[in-house]
């Protein structure tokens, strides 16, 4: 994904040289052309599949940016009030059967997020202890990891849960 997505980016260039034009419009006109050359000739060498791998990382940015806001708005909120809402709890979350770097990209995306923390990981490399700052029912808790994991899985590595059980049985 990285290679297709440099060319990408030096068409992009490219493009805004040859119009002269350095504007973000033009820019954004530059991409897209590019994905659309660089898609013919992955799908040509049978590779194809890049706009689509584009389009899920775009959906998983949205995403995350849409926990990221809230969760912000949930400590600015706890900061400007008066007294102490928070419910804080530490979950032990089962990472079996994800690569190690499925497991870091999560615990990333787990501490970014404001009001949680990825504090450790066991030695078998298949538990994550996470502090959450709200988290009075483990339940609530765990249902928000498992579809930051869910959707992580699915847009970003193009693999989902179900897959991962199957091929650890």
């Amino acid at each position: 994904m990285t290679t297709p997505f440099l060319f990408n980016l030096a068409l992009t260039l490219l493009w805004m040289m040859l119009n002269r034009d350095t504007t973000l419009l033009n820019g954004i006109l530059g991409f897209v052309l590019g994905a659309i050359v660089v898609e013919m000739g992955l799908r040509a060498s049978g590779k194809g599949l890049y706009i689509s791998r584009l389009w899920s990382l775009l959906r998983f940015g949205c995403y995350f940016l849409y926990i990221l806001v809230k969760a912000n708005l949930d400590v600015a909120w706890e900061i400007i009030t008066p007294g102490m809402n928070i419910t804080p709890r530490m979950i032990r979350y089962d990472v079996t059967g994800l690569s190690p770097i499925q497991v870091t990209t999560l615990a990333n995306a787990i501490t970014l997020t404001p009001g949680t923390l990825s504090a450790d990981i066991n030695e078998a490399g298949d538990t994550l202890y996470i502090h959450a700052m709200y988290a009075e029912k483990k339940s609530d808790a765990t249902k928000d990891l498992d579809e930051l994991r869910d959707r992580l899985l699915k847009l970003v590595f193009n693999t989902s849960v179900k897959e991962l059980n199957k091929t650890d049985a």
